[in-house]
């Protein structure tokens, strides 16, 4: 790729995939591990998160802090072209809300310095302003119909306990934060994994309370049916969960 076709990316999570791929991190095992490397973080679970936290910046769900934008820089060796950095910063910027100063052909922003300061005055109309549009916000999602409300609820639990025979939506796979593009099933299954106490299958449509979004939002449900007793860890789509199944006598094994 030329130096000029940098700018052919608009949004930084693509530049991201882009860089991710010319430099072999087709999957983010090994970069999830250089991450925690560089952290000082040698945990299966911390591996696990920067893993899962490398594919929402990815997919352009999340966008990283700081600190770990600049390890993702020196990791994908981003400085050691300009035209490349220059382009790299400012999509950072944009993505974090910053507004770039300079026109695109000036200096590169850098998204680590601090933001200038307000004035009190200005936090004050800030504050009130922000103030006003969350109430705006509260008022409309009362006054408005929430047309999934007919949905099943699920929620996310690190344990599930379950009898043999018994099927059950256990977790559920979002979409974007307004409801649109909740998943088909084609594309959660691949971030479903083997179990043997049971099988997982498409649960369909369901509502299930994100953090990420602080709302209700539709989800692809994933439903388990155990058939086995027992006890089994998995990553079901990045999350980690314990699967305990007893039979109908109460035995249980863990």
């Amino acid at each position: 790729m030329l130096e000029q076709d940098w700018d052919r990316f608009e949004r930084w999570h693509r530049l991201l995939d882009e860089l991710c791929n010319r430099r072999g991190h087709i999957d983010n095992a090994l970069l999830a591990s250089q991450l925690c490397r560089r952290q000082g973080r040698n945990g299966q679970d911390e591996f696990n998160a920067a893993g899962k936290s490398l594919r929402n910046w990815r997919l352009g769900r999340h966008v990283p802090l700081r600190r770990n934008f600049m390890l993702l820089s020196e990791l994908l060796d981003v400085p050691a072209d300009p035209e490349l950095s220059r382009h790299w910063n400012r999509l950072y910027a944009t993505a974090r809300g910053h507004v770039p100063l300079e026109d695109s052909e000036g200096p590169a922003v850098d998204p680590t310095a601090p933001l200038p300061a307000r004035s009190a005055r200005g936090r004050l109309v800030w504050a009130a302003a922000a103030l006003v549009a969350v109430l705006v916000a509260a008022g409309l999602r009362w006054l408005m119909v929430d047309p999934h409300k007919d949905l099943p609820m699920i929620g996310y639990q690190a344990r599930v306990d379950m009898l043999v025979g018994e099927t059950r939506l256990i977790h559920g796979d979002r979409g974007n934060c307004d409801g649109t593009m909740v998943p088909g099933w084609n594309k959660t299954a691949p971030r479903v994994p083997e179990s043997r106490l049971g099988s997982f299958s498409d649960g369909g449509l369901a509502r299930k309370m994100s953090n990420f979004c602080n709302a209700v939002v539709p989800v692809r449900a994933v439903k388990f049916t155990a058939r086995e007793p027992g006890a089994e860890e998995v990553m079901l789509l990045e999350d980690f969960m314990k699967i305990v199944v007893r039979d109908y006598q109460g035995s249980r094994l863990e």
